[in-house]
């Protein structure tokens, strides 16, 4: 189960994972905290005055399109509000998800939880990635219903269920530096908008990354995925601009491990290491 925050997470940090697993016949189920209504409109032919009303079933439709060409099984919305970003005064509004009381929305995860049975739970680290506030959000609701699933708490929402592992998603320093260096010796501009990659907000350092998948076989799907979240990624994302091979160079997720109630060897090259031990068992 990959929780994220608003549509479009899904593909940009894990895609390429959701993808892999779809193709080993793996049950996943992407839960999406948010609608996404505040987000900037990037696609030329969608007009704000025109587009903005209906952005919210805009961006649930192509999040039903990105996960259906990576092969997610499930799509399930919480159907809290877009948030918006750090400090504006959108943070504050009735049915934003940063001041939604945090025991109802793990209320609603953990019912999602024990109807789905994950035994991977994937979601976002302490800082939401990059600080923003549905992203912090959806962190804490995400590690809290994650322990909540296998207790006595929430008896109205299903049978227990305890979650084998949990991983944050991760960008490496050492990534990042690797494409800022790619891309200066071809005579690219830093695909992050940024020269020196260690001031990077949402990077993490080397030493928490535990898991490394490579997803360079699904780099066709990963970026049919992106492209299909029309409202907020055009023509210019990174992935997007680059040769499929250049892309094929960075074509990894990286997660850090967290949570384990099943026996592993660190590093990893995959999210399900030590799953069907305990399942066969």
């Amino acid at each position: 189960m990959a929780v994220h925050a608003h549509p479009d997470d899904e593909t940009i940090t894990m895609g390429g994972t959701l993808a892999l697993l779809g193709d080993r016949g793996v049950a996943t189920s992407v839960v999406c905290c948010t609608d996404g209504k505040l987000a900037t409109i990037v696609a030329d032919d969608m007009p704000e005055e025109t587009t903005r009303p209906r952005l919210a079933e805009i961006r649930e439709a192509e999040l039903k399109e990105a996960c259906r060409i990576l092969g997610v099984s499930e799509v399930n919305f919480l159907g809290f509000g877009d948030s918006g970003m750090a400090g504006e005064a959108t943070n504050q509004m009735s049915g934003a998800f940063w001041t939604t009381p945090i025991d109802d929305a793990v209320r609603v995860l953990v019912g999602h939880m024990r109807r789905f049975r994950p035994h991977v739970v994937l979601t976002y680290d302490a800082n939401g990635g990059y600080g923003h506030p549905d992203h912090i959000q959806t962190h804490r609701v995400a590690l809290l219903a994650t322990e909540a699933s296998g207790s006595p708490l929430y008896p109205d929402e299903g049978d227990h269920w305890r979650i084998s592992k949990l991983y944050y998603s991760a960008f490496p320093v050492s990534w990042a530096r690797r494409i800022s260096e790619f891309a200066k010796q071809a005579g690219m501009e830093p695909p992050f908008g940024m020269e020196d990659p260690d001031q990077l907000p949402f990077l993490t350092p080397d030493e928490l990354v535990t898991t490394k998948v490579d997803a360079r076989a699904a780099i066709p799907r990963f970026r049919a995925a992106l492209r299909a979240h029309h409202s907020q990624i055009g023509e210019d994302w990174p992935q997007l601009t680059l040769p499929e091979e250049v892309v094929g160079e960075f074509a990894y997720e990286h997660y850090q491990l967290v949570i384990s109630r099943v026996r592993v060897s660190l590093p990893e090259t995959d999210v399900l290491t030590g799953i069907e031990s305990e399942t066969e068992g």
